[in-house]
């Protein structure tokens, strides 16, 4: 939805804002969706004024820029004059390009770090990323968070699985090689995975310090294997231990007759891995195969598979049939709100009609 937020290189004005919230929440509403995942801090910056990120280009049309008015504050309150409860949503170690980040005020931490060569901050194919071995770094990100906590009436806590962007062993080679100097016997894939683990947890730790109600997921890519040996996140710790999360929102987003990853199997996957009772496991999809489906795009990277979404209108119809009958699924979840709707205009999508159509009464029954 970041594309509300702004027009012509400036912020959108707030009343115009304030009508925009005012439509998608109700278009949300009448989906029998109870629950937004609004995202905050998408590159290492900030949808809201903050004093610890600088302000996101997709609220002020380009990075060095303040915000002349709070969008958070307005659709929080637009959402809950609804009854609808909104989670922040954060990417936690992705940052801007380093293009964007010169642009970006020495007052801040992340562009400190990275005009002082940081080992904080590192940069993959023109990206900036956050360095999770670093309590340094875990300091800032849990920072950011409970200033989130401190600001609004947010219902939630989510980040999406933006981990490791790399398997390079020179992405995190100082700190790794620090490790091993002090006696750490870790592999470098281990200690990686220890990283993570410890972010997540320390997150969990100061979402719980500030409200011990509030709730806080994540939602883990939908490939087991790919977040295990590649983004080094160990999903299967977190659901079954303690003080990781609240709910695991695996991003599901395949077909039935995916060669790799069907849905159906991944879908059971990840609730066999849900061992702790406590935690609580929403199936997340996308109409985003359905929409390049009605333009005749193949699924690339399915397989045999690869024509499902453009040969059949209810793969997510039957999706959603199938969470019925996991015995642990405690909802579903839609990535994202610009396939139901156009974010400017609040039309439906007609490239993704007919798939709702039928979709959206076996949403309204799971509610």
């Amino acid at each position: 939805m970041n594309e509300v937020y702004q027009s012509g290189g400036k912020q959108r004005s707030r009343t115009d804002f304030e009508l925009l919230a005012k439509r998608i929440v109700k278009n949300i509403k009448s989906l029998g969706i109870n629950t937004v995942f609004y995202q905050l801090r998408p590159n290492g910056d900030s949808i809201y004024p903050s004093d610890i990120f600088p302000a996101s280009k997709y609220v002020t049309g380009c990075y060095g820029v303040s915000h002349t008015y709070d969008p958070v504050e307005i659709f929080i309150r637009v959402a809950h004059e609804e009854m609808i409860s909104v989670h922040g949503w954060i990417n936690p170690l992705r940052c801007m390009s380093q293009s964007d980040i010169s642009m970006i005020s020495h007052d801040y931490t992340i562009k400190r770090w990275y005009d002082d060569k940081s080992p904080y901050i590192k940069v993959v194919n023109g990206i900036c990323y956050l360095d999770p071995a670093y309590s340094e770094v875990i300091n800032l990100i849990c920072g950011g968070i409970e200033e989130i906590i401190d600001k609004y009436d947010i219902d939630g806590i989510h980040i999406d699985d933006y981990f490791y962007p790399t398997t390079s062993e020179g992405f995190d080679s100082l700190a790794y090689n620090s490790y091993r100097s002090s006696g750490g016997i870790l592999s470098l894939d281990d200690f990686r995975r220890e990283n993570i683990n410890n972010m997540v947890q320390r997150i969990y730790a100061s979402v719980k310090s500030k409200n011990s109600a509030l709730p806080f997921g994540i939602s883990p890519s939908g490939n087991t294997e790919r977040n295990y040996n590649t983004l080094y996140a160990d999903v299967k710790k977190w659901c079954e231990g303690e003080c990781y999360v609240d709910y695991i929102c695996p991003q599901i987003y395949f077909g039935f007759e995916h060669s790799s990853c069907p849905f159906d199997g991944v879908a059971e996957e990840f609730s066999n891995m849900v061992k702790n009772k406590d935690i609580k496991l929403i199936i997340g999809m996308s109409l985003g195969k359905a929409f390049s489906g009605y333009n005749g795009t193949e699924d690339t990277w399915a397989g045999e598979g690869k024509r499902e979404w453009i040969e059949n209108l209810d793969v997510l119809f039957r999706s959603v049939k199938y969470t019925e009958e996991i015995e642990n699924c405690e909802g579903i979840a839609f990535f994202c709100y610009q396939y139901f709707y156009d974010p400017l205009s609040g039309l439906p999508r007609s490239e993704t009609e007919n798939e709702c159509s039928l979709l959206l009464p076996a949403i309204k029954k799971f509610e």
